[in-house]
């Protein structure tokens, strides 16, 4: 396994605070696979952006996430009706 190194610690957070973020979305994927909105995901994600946000780390990849499962829900709330 390769060894990982990072610089700072902020380098180091911001690595983390991304690969959880893909976590989350890959949590969530399953459920608008169903064909049902996903709204826990999103709110998730927009937890961990505001934190970022907040805490001045890049939440540009987490915003990605979470745009398109606001889209996503959006447009199966929309189709479906309420779940």
């Amino acid at each position: 396994m390769a060894q990982i190194i990072f610089q700072t610690r902020q380098e180091y957070l911001q690595s983390a605070f991304n690969d959880i973020a893909k976590i989350i979305s890959d949590h969530g994927r399953p459920t608008l696979d169903a064909f049902v909105p996903a709204f826990s995901t999103q709110k998730c994600l927009s937890h961990l952006a505001l934190v970022c946000y907040e805490w001045s780390y890049d939440h540009s990849l987490i915003d990605a996430y979470l745009e398109t499962y606001k889209a996503a829900n959006k447009e199966l709330q929309e189709n479906m009706g309420d779940c």
